[in-house]
Parts: C-alpha cells; structure tokens; sequence
C-alpha cells in the first residue's frame, strides 16, 4: 500500500481517536465542534488521498478522478453561495417575525440585525470602499473581514458543540431533573416554559426514584417566582409534590446552578432541562462552576429558536470575552502594524 495513504489513513484515526477521547471525557468545549470538523476533513484528506493513488496505479482511472474533484469543488462552492443566502433569508424571515409575533423588544431584533449585517460586510461595505478610492479604508475592512470570520468559525464551532452536547448516550441513573425557569405570565405557565417541564417529566419518569428541582425566582411583572408555578404544573400533569424540589431565589442561569447544588445530596449525579438553544450556554456555567451534568433540550418554535439562538451566542462571547478580547486585539495589533508599513 502507498505510503501517502498509510499516513493519510494514520491521521485520520488521530483525529478520530482525539475527537472521542474529549465526547467521553469533557464535551462542553468547542474543542468539541474543532476535533468534529478537522476529523471530518480528516477523513475527506484521506479519500482524495486514495483517489490521486488509485489514478496513479492505473491511468484509466484519470479520465474520472480529476472530473470528480471539478466536480467535488463546484458542489462546494454552489453549496457555499446557497447556505451564505439561505442564512441571510433565515435572519430577515424570522427576524421580522418574531417582532411581529413577540413584540418590539430589543432582543426581538438580533436576527434582523444579524441579517442585514451580513448583507452589509458582503456587499455593501467593499463597494463603498471601490468608490471612494481611499487605501486606507483597506485596512479597515481587513480588520473587519478578520474579526468576522474569526466569528463566523467560533459560531460554527459553537453551534457544532451545542448539538453534540444534545446528544446523550450511556447516561448513569440520575438522582434529580433540574428544569430551569423562563417567564412566567402573572402566575401562568408560559408555552416555553410548559415544553421545558414536559420534557423535565419525561426524563424523570426514565430515572425511577430521582427528584425534580424547579429552579427560578420571580421576575419583573410576574405575582410569584418561576419555580412555584412551574412546580404548580408538574403536580397537575400527575407529579407527586414530595418528588419536587424548588429553588425561588435565583434570576440568572449562574444563580440557577449556584443555588440548585446546594439543595442536592453530595456525589449526586443530575442533569439540566432547558430549551435547545439554551442548553450549551447552561452547560458552560456548570462547568466553570465545577459542575458535572448533562444537558437536554426541549423544543421550541424554530422562528423563536434563531433569534435565540444568536443570544446565547452573544452571551457566550461575554462568558468567554477574555479570550475574544485578546484575538482580536491581536487582529487590531497586526492591522495596525500592516497600516504603518504599508503592506
């Protein structure tokens, strides 16, 4: 066998080998989303590594190999173009529906911003640049181009992990369900906060003998904490009340986990019940915590679900600000020194 297969083959198994030594030991990292995609290009490596040989042994194979890239390449490039427009479809669609649907709110606007942003630094931006003839403003948009795809691959790679940190397999019984809290209307279950109950019931009936810890305080406009009604809820849909545990003090996800460990028995294995998009962010506070818990998400309404998303990935650069501070300072440094030396 040739050796370029042998190493290509080699490289892939690393991958591989390294991507699921950190799912089985600690997942809530992006190291998570990074080993999936260079183990996946690993692999993709690999494959083109073994067409080039097989066209090398036998040349009746080059009339196909080198069309097949053409044509690997061209889909790839289609597939490119299509997701950049199907994104920014996405973000205006469900950025002005949610606005319609959920009030003119500041958050409510995140997706339409993150929309028309993106038509901005495509295709806005370098024709203003072209007409004003300025070199200077090159620097600029270079400063630009490097911070944006900068956030582009860390959205990627968080979005990756988010859905790997979904996925759960040979789960340990566990001892509690923590639901965490949404808002609440006056006393009233909100839909959000309904599927994020059903879905902490579910897991609790599938762990017999653990216990269900409600975890949220009152918040602005509401008569009663979060925890209480939702709490309410579970005993209506058949929850015996001494299985339920409430926490009413917290307002922030930080403050769900701090005081929630204190109501669990010491060495106790639990998980957390939050929505979808919710549920990376939820298990990155717990790890900084110290926490170890698993995460599941229940459904929400996908228009919901963008615009939501986009917060939790805002507020997961502000958990991580120090080290995004220091990349793009560092992208500052580098425009700075390029601009002075005129390169």
């Amino acid at each position: 066998m040739p050796y370029p297969i042998i190493f290509s083959f080699l490289f892939f198994l690393v991958c591989l080998g390294i991507f699921i030594w950190i799912l089985t030991h600690e997942r809530r990292s992006l190291r998570a989303g990074v080993s999936l995609v260079i183990t996946l290009f690993s692999f993709a490596f690999f494959g083109a590594v073994v067409l080039v040989n097989v066209a090398d042994l036998d040349p009746h194979y080059k009339d196909w190999v080198l069309p097949l890239f053409v044509i690997v390449f061209a889909l790839i490039a289609v597939g490119t173009v299509t997701f950049i427009i199907t994104l920014i479809v996405m973000f205006l669609y469900d950025g002005i529906k949610i606005i319609l649907k959920e009030g003119n709110r500041l958050t409510n606007y995140l997706s339409l911003c993150m929309g028309l942003a993106i038509i901005f630094f495509l295709f806005i931006y370098p024709i203003i640049g072209h007409a004003t003839k300025n070199p200077w403003l090159t620097y600029p948009y270079v400063f630009l181009w490097l911070v944006i795809i900068y956030l582009v691959v860390i959205m990627m790679m968080y979005t990756l992990t988010s859905w790997i940190n979904l996925i759960n397999w040979r789960v340990p019984h566990l001892d509690y369900i923590v639901v965490l809290g949404a808002g609440i209307m006056g006393k009233k279950v909100t839909p959000l906060l309904a599927s994020r109950i059903s879905r902490g019931i579910e897991i609790y009936q599938e762990n017999p003998g653990s216990k269900l810890i409600m975890s949220g305080g009152r918040g602005p406009g509401e008569d009663i904490p979060e925890a209480e009604a939702m709490a309410a809820y579970a005993e209506k849909l058949g929850i015996p009340k001494a299985d339920i545990i409430i926490e009413n003090k917290s307002r922030t996800t930080k403050e769900n986990l701090q005081f929630l460990h204190k109501l669990m028995a010491p060495n106790s294995k639990f998980c957390l019940v939050t929505s979808s998009y919710h549920v990376y962010r939820a298990l990155v506070l717990a790890k900084h915590q110290g926490l170890k818990c698993i995460g599941y998400g229940a459904k929400t309404k996908l228009y919901f679900t963008l615009n939501a998303f986009v917060r939790e990935f805002i507020a997961y650069l502000v958990i991580t600000k120090r080290m995004q501070m220091t990349v793009i300072g560092f992208f500052a440094l580098m425009t700075i020194i390029a601009a002075a030396f005129h390169f």
